[in-house]
Formats: C-alpha cells, sequence, structure tokens
C-alpha cells in the first residue's frame, strides 16, 4: 500500500540550551503535545518562506538567517511527513499564545523528558542535535514511529565518511523503553 506523503518545514529557534515550541491546547487532537514550529509548504512557496510564515503563524516570532540543515522524514504505517528543515539563532518578539496552541522558551533536557512530545522532537536529543547546530553538517535523518503505540521503532541518521572514507550510518533502535546505538558500515 503506498502512503499518502506530506512534505512540510520544521524550524528549530535555538537560544543557549532552550528551544521554541508550540504546545496544542485543548480541543485539538493533539492535545497536551509539544511541537516544533512549522507546516504545509503552500502552492507557490518555498519551504523557506514556510518556515518563516509558520514561526510567525505559531508563535509570534519574526526569525532572520535560516540556514537549511537537512531532510527529516517521519513515517507512521499508515502515512509518511517529509520535512525541510530549518535552524535559526537570530529572532524578533517572543512566544505568544494562540487559539489553537501557546508558545513558549522551554529547556531541552526538560522538553526530552516531557510524556507528551512529538516525534520530530528527538532531533534535539544529545547525540542527534549536533547535526541541528552545527554549522558545517546538514543531516538526512528518518524515523519510524509506530502507530499503534506511538511509540519510535528506528531512527536513522544520514551517512558520514571516517577517516577511511569508509561510509558510516548512524542508527538508532528503541524497542521496549530500551536504547541502543549502533554504528554499522555500508556502502554511499
Amino acid at each position: 500500500m503506498d502512503k499518502p506523503i506530506r512534505k512540510a518545514v520544521r524550524c528549530y529557534l535555538i537560544k543557549d540550551n532552550e528551544v521554541v515550541v508550540t504546545k496544542y491546547k485543548k480541543g485539538n487532537k493533539k492535545e497536551g503535545y509539544y511541537d516544533i514550529p512549522g507546516g504545509k509548504i503552500e502552492e507557490g512557496e518555498s519551504p523557506k518562506q514556510t518556515a518563516i510564515r509558520e514561526m510567525k503563524e505559531e508563535t509570534g516570532i519574526e526569525i532572520q538567517n535560516l540556514k537549511y540543515k537537512g531532510i527529516m522524514t517521519i513515517e507512521y504505517p499508515d502515512r509518511m511527513f517529509i520535512f525541510d528543515t530549518f535552524i535559526s539563532k537570530e529572532y524578533e518578539g517572543e512566544p505568544q499564545e494562540f487559539e489553537e496552541n501557546t508558545s513558549e522558551w522551554i529547556d531541552i533536557d526538560k522538553l526530552l523528558k516531557k510524556e507528551k512530545i512529538l516525534s520530530n522532537i528527538i532531533l534535539l536529543d544529545k547525540f542527534l542535535i549536533k547535526g541541528l547546530i552545527d554549522d558545517n553538517r546538514n543531516f538526512n535523518l528518518h524515523i519510524k514511529v509506530d502507530g499503534n503505540k506511538d511509540e519510535l521503532i528506528t531512527i536513522r541518521c544520514g551517512q558520514e565518511l571516517d577517516e577511511n572514507n569508509n561510509v558510516r550510518y548512524k542508527l538508532r533502535a528503541i524497542c521496549d523503553y530500551e536504547e541502543t546505538w549502533v554504528l554499522t558500515q555500508g556502502e554511499s
């Protein structure tokens, strides 16, 4: 079965060890969940334009000097999201409250411990955030999510070359609340 694919963006605004997030209000099917600002790419709009618009609409913040970081694919059993991912450290304004969501600065470590976080927040994990905040790195990240339990099944990061020019893939498998990190070699 072919899964429907939705193209969208996510924009990470990070300052010190904090990130701007949205939190869905009562009445939304994702009530109480934390998310990274972003949304669907509208017709005629570039991913960068979408990131700027969505950040303003969801947080009230105007971001500048966005840096494209890569592709994040989140795959559920019945659908798939492909996110163009951006980061910014420059902005004007402060997080605001809206009809559908609130927005706020939150400590990254505290956010990762929250019970209700959407899977795109995993990019802030201490092992993955390097690809997001390092100006010399981009990434290609594929996340599989179990639709029944809404748990992460696997995460595959993009490839890197080691000192011998071998391609390395970083895999993260999450099963029964245990985390296992595996480094394998593959072909480019």
